[in-house]
């Protein structure tokens, strides 16, 4: 596999008109090169391969390198993940790792460079970096949707409102004894002291839990966080601003957990409305990142096709005038028509970076053939 940079031709186009264009692509990048998601899942040399080659093949702006965030730390501290074939792997609720208040006691901190696969993700993190030459960001579950994940989201509601001296005491575990050594392994293993950390979260979203509750247990855990890795951490991911009752509020806690940047996904950015975001945005000098999902995820119809279109342009129109604006295609599902998004009128061939002359990388490369 090789890769150039392509600066592209000199332009005039003002700056401020980018739009970065990104997409949360999985089971459907495995689908696209015909490989088993559980390959996809578990070959780390496959996973980075076909993840630069569907970033050149949708013409992204931003390499497309997310995995299955949420499932990392709870399978390696023992949680049951269960492997879809030709899906995601999903953490098995049902059967949560702490089933009595007692069960954290028998927990013991996962090593990153053995326990699950959080060695897998060390070697994608390597692989990025030596076949992209660049790595800007890594990704790993915010503190509390790994709560959820190994304690059940009814379990640790109940903990947090009837014991929450319990409650914080997990949390205070997840961060100290197992996020924050992962995190500065991912760290040390390419010698980036100050790699940003992006952590997912959207098991913290309302109506699931409260504003009162966002602050208790979610933005104090993700600042608790940054303190033990000395900055550069973000969470983010998080739904439900419309359900919110107080999107205001929301967007600050938001910021909070990712200071300098607003993201909102939909459907929160139809119902609140996308010139309430950009006006909190303006007001406090925020960078913007706007989620869409796929419309068109079944089958190839055109008046879908023609909905999608308008849409994006309807929302994307009024965040052009923003130098710091990112789009981002939120998990593409494996069946997910290729067409549209490779359309002329595809979101990477009109407004991203690229289609404006903005330099992006050039890959080239297949991914090896190999029995599964």
């Amino acid at each position: 596999m090789t890769m150039e940079k392509n600066t592209g031709p000199k332009t005039t186009v003002d700056a401020a008109c980018h739009v970065a264009v990104g997409a949360q692509s999985n089971d459907h990048s495995a689908h696209l090169a015909g490989v088993s998601t559980h390959r996809f899942f578990t070959d780390a040399d496959t996973f980075v391969r076909v993840q630069l080659l569907v970033t050149e093949y949708y013409k992204l702006d931003v390499l497309s390198n997310f995995w299955d965030v949420y499932n990392i730390e709870a399978e390696a501290l023992g949680q049951t993940v269960v492997y879809h074939p030709n899906g995601i792997p999903d953490a098995d609720r049902t059967r949560p790792l702490i089933g009595t208040l007692s069960d954290l006691d028998r927990l013991s901190p996962p090593n990153p460079h053995r326990s699950g696969r959080m060695p897998w993700v060390l070697q994608i993190n390597r692989n990025y970096l030596e076949m992209a030459g660049t790595l800007e960001r890594v990704y790993f579950t915010a503190p509390f949707s790994l709560a959820v994940n190994i304690r059940g989201y009814e379990n640790l509601v109940a903990d947090m409102f009837e014991r929450p001296r319990f409650a914080h005491r997990l949390f205070t575990f997840l961060c100290d004894d197992v996020l924050s050594p992962y995190l500065e392994t991912m760290r040390e293993t390419v010698d980036i002291p100050d790699l940003l950390m992006d952590g997912r979260d959207a098991w913290a979203s309302p109506p699931m839990l409260s504003l009162d509750m966002m602050d208790e247990h979610v933005v104090a855990y993700t600042e608790r966080l940054r303190r033990n890795l000395g900055g550069n951490l973000i969470t983010r991911g998080n739904w439900g601003d419309a359900k919110s009752r107080d999107p205001e509020r929301f967007f600050s806690q938001k910021c909070r957990c990712s200071p300098g940047s607003l993201s909102v996904l939909d459907p929160d950015l139809f119902e609140v409305g996308p010139e309430r975001v950009k006006r909190y945005a303006r007001q406090h000098d925020l960078s913007v990142a706007l989620a869409f999902q796929n419309l068109c995820a079944k089958k190839w119809e055109r008046q879908a096709y023609d909905g999608l279109a308008v849409f994006l342009f309807f929302q994307l129109t009024r965040f052009q005038q923003r130098q710091d604006f990112q789009r981002m295609i939120h998990q593409r599902p494996a069946t997910v028509l290729a067409e549209f998004f490779r359309s002329p009128e595809a979101p990477g061939n009109t407004h991203g970076i690229h289609a404006r002359g903005g330099g992006r990388l050039h890959i080239h490369g297949t991914v090896p053939h190999k029995k599964e």
